[in-house]
């Protein structure tokens, strides 16, 4: 008869102290997660209130510019037949032409406003326009030549802003300066412009270039409207980060520690409407382009995403000093922890209101050191060890260094991060993998 021999286990005994030790370093971090919302809104209520400042400010300077035009619109006599084909009345209408050509060289100077601490991005821009205007087709628009107003033809430029202009613009019509006045009668290119009367207007002026030049102020973009039948666009600035936004994006372009370059060509081929028309059946507000002067994340933005890591970070420094108490055998009490706790919460609070003054990157060393330091000097009271101190002051160290490359990538910021914290528990893992969890 087979006998069957069972090996018995001793029995592991539950460790109740550093169980009980856990759960407290645990209710110690729940507890740190309250004030590190209230940082993270006093982060948001602090950027709320910069926001204010800067809207305030190009309220009072101008708003971001956008240039339609020039548009040629001349007005037209529609009569209306009754049943035995008599003129019964007689209604006025328009019918609108863009220009054949359309060239746009534009400089833009950036500048920074103050408000209290606050600091807002504007511009100005000085706008060079040329192009020319073919023969009106009113023969393809059913229009006898009887019936055109010529007297009442206009040449109309939108623009968003009228605060923005800087001197008063001329129009060069062939041999001709006219001078515009602001205002539009029509809301075809937007509901601000300025525009000339071409009283003296006839087929004999076609074809014909035109040329007039804008000075505007503006805040954060530039756009302009594909009228041309070609349609030509350059920009130029210091700027070194902008942001090209629109329904087209440049077809050649540089961008360097100078600034950056543009060049837009656009034909009419690319829009949803025609080089000419009766009445207003197109909108034309719907095919803009341009630049925004990109301010690429902002102190506040940085901050709030840095004290997001907050956690993270309290985290990895609790668990510094829990694998120093198993090791060396060296208790720490938990309102150790908790004072440890407090100050990274407090390099949040310090790096908020610096940065409001110096920039993100000199805050943040400054921040970082201060906190470093104290946790150091803080932790040769409860640990005997230089080496432990140095050590886990070098965590923390590294913790903060971490953090900061973090925030100076752009597109790499989360494949970095994951990587980080995966090197970080495979560290974990292997230094604990000899520790006796019960009490045996």
């Amino acid at each position: 008869m087979e006998t069957k021999q069972f090996i018995q286990e001793k029995p592991k005994n539950f460790n109740w102290p550093l169980t009980l030790k856990v759960v407290t370093i645990g209710a110690v971090i729940i507890v740190l997660m309250i004030p590190k919302l209230m940082i993270l809104e006093l982060i948001k209520e602090r950027e709320s209130t910069a926001g204010l400042a800067k809207t305030e400010v190009e309220q009072k300077w101008s708003l971001g510019q956008t240039v339609r035009g020039p548009v040629l619109t001349i007005p037209y006599i529609e009569r209306i037949s009754g049943g035995n084909k008599k003129e019964i009345a007689e209604e006025i209408h328009e019918c609108h032409f863009l220009p054949k050509t359309l060239q746009v060289n534009s400089g833009i100077s950036p500048k920074e406003l103050n408000r209290s601490i606050y600091k807002t991005v504007v511009y100005e821009s000085e706008i060079k326009i040329s192009g020319s205007f073919d023969t009106p087709d009113f023969e393809s628009l059913k229009i006898k030549p009887a019936d055109i107003l010529w007297e009442k033809a206009t040449l109309t430029v939108a623009i968003s802003d009228l605060r923005g202009i800087c001197s008063p613009a001329i129009l060069r019509w062939g041999s001709q300066s006219i001078p515009f006045s602001p205002g539009m009668e029509n809301r075809l290119l937007g509901d601000n412009g300025i525009s000339v009367l071409l009283p003296q207007l006839s087929t004999q002026n076609f074809p014909n270039n035109f040329s007039f030049d804008l000075r505007l102020k503006g805040s954060e973009t530039l756009q302009f409207a594909p009228l041309g039948e070609t349609t030509d666009v350059t920009m130029a600035s210091s700027w070194k980060d902008p942001g090209f936004q629109g329904n087209f994006l440049p077809e050649k372009r540089n961008i360097d520690e100078k600034g950056f370059t543009a060049q837009w060509k656009i034909l009419n081929f690319n829009r949803n409407f025609p080089q000419f028309w009766k009445g207003s059946g197109y909108n034309l507000k719907d095919s803009d382009f341009g630049v925004e002067l990109v301010t690429l994340a902002g102190h506040y933005q940085k901050t709030s995403r840095t004290a997001k890591y907050g956690i993270m970070v309290i985290l990895f420094i609790f668990l510094s000093f829990f694998l120093n108490e198993m090791i060396t055998k060296q208790k720490i009490h938990p309102f150790q922890y908790i004072l440890v706790g407090f100050a990274i919460l407090i390099f949040y609070l310090l790096l908020l209101s610096v940065s409001e003054h110096l920039g993100y990157n000199l805050a943040y060393l400054i921040s970082a050191l201060s906190v470093t330091v104290v946790v150091f000097a803080y932790s040769r009271s409860f640990l005997k060890s230089w080496g432990n101190s140095l050590l886990l002051t070098a965590i923390i160290a590294f913790s903060f260094g971490f953090i900061f490359v973090l925030m100076q990538m752009e597109s790499y910021a989360l494949l970095v991060g994951s990587i980080g914290l995966f090197a970080i528990l495979a560290l974990t893992m292997f230094f604990t993998r000899k520790i006796n969890w019960y009490s045996e």
